[in-house]
């Protein structure tokens, strides 16, 4: 085998060994590489639902303990789970009527 041949072969493995896959047309060989997407700050949480198990829990219009106060809930209020930002730290939530955000160590 020629030398060019060779290292055809070594990129086509290595390429195989990447998770890669090979396409060949009449013009071009060309070896497409899957895209990764970026990270996001949120965790998204699909239907989970959590309940406050704190005696109360601020339910506030941004992931902020100076934000907005938009009510307090009761331990044992329901809540559905939209995502988690900072980091965890902070739950959006949304209750029979109203959306904010509460922070996780306040619900289980």
């Amino acid at each position: 085998m020629r030398q060019s041949s060779l290292a055809f072969l070594a990129a086509l493995t290595s390429a195989a060994a990447l998770g890669s896959f090979v396409t060949d047309s009449a013009s071009a060989m060309s070896i497409a590489v899957p895209q990764v997407a970026p990270q996001s700050q949120a965790i998204t949480v699909a239907d989970t639902q959590a309940v406050v198990t704190h005696s109360y829990a601020h339910l506030r219009e941004k992931p902020d303990t100076s934000s907005k106060l938009l009510a307090t809930l009761k331990k044992g209020t329901k809540l559905a789970v939209i995502e988690k930002v900072e980091g965890g730290k902070w739950a959006h939530v949304k209750t029979d009527k109203l959306e904010g955000y509460v922070a996780t160590n306040l619900i289980k």
